[in-house]
């Protein structure tokens, strides 16, 4: 909380020094929410739905390990007392076996940087990159001198006047 307070203070005072070496007139600034342009552009959504179904396919394989991992559990209880030794000692290794390959799994898909963390990377890149796009062409058409974002809550106010959200989304929207 206090390096976000830290940041919008200098971020003040670089505007304020901004402002004190131009003109108010020759200093235009503007803001995005980009939370709402990441919820109500239809190609956020679209990589939304193929992130969400690459969640599923993952979710499927691990409770397919999961049952498997049972189905042994079940069989080595059901079976211990019959089998021998060495043939117990097999199942228990193969059960703990299963175990570390669901464990592996787990991490090579919801680990720091498993699929999830890099296919996440991988649909949203562009979306970045489009929305930098327009961005940047606004700025340059019109003649802004900065343009924030409201999402990262160092905006606690802004004139909607400044609000460039809604343009932002429209010639996005209007691309695709």
């Amino acid at each position: 909380m206090l390096k976000r307070w830290s940041a919008a203070v200098c971020l003040a005072a670089i505007c304020l020094a901004a402002a004190g070496a131009a003109s108010a007139a020759d200093l235009k600034l503007g803001f995005i929410d980009s939370e709402r342009i990441f919820k109500e552009y239809k190609g956020t959504q679209a990589a939304q739905q193929q992130f969400d179904q690459d969640v599923q396919e993952w979710n499927v394989q691990a409770q397919n390990y999961k049952k498997d991992i049972e189905r042994l559990r079940v069989e080595l209880e059901g079976q211990g007392p019959m089998l021998s030794d060495e043939k117990k000692i097999e199942r228990e290794q193969e059960l703990q076996s299963k175990l570390n390959q669901y464990d592996q799994f787990v991490q090579s898909i919801w680990g720091p940087s498993g699929l999830i963390a890099q296919r996440n990377e991988e649909l949203t890149r562009p979306i970045v990159a489009k929305i930098k796009t327009v961005l940047g062409k606004i700025g340059t058409d019109e003649g802004y001198s900065i343009i924030f974002d409201a999402a990262d809550g160092n905006i606690v106010y802004g004139e909607p006047s400044f609000d460039l959200t809604d343009r932002v989304l429209l010639s996005l929207n209007q691309g695709e």
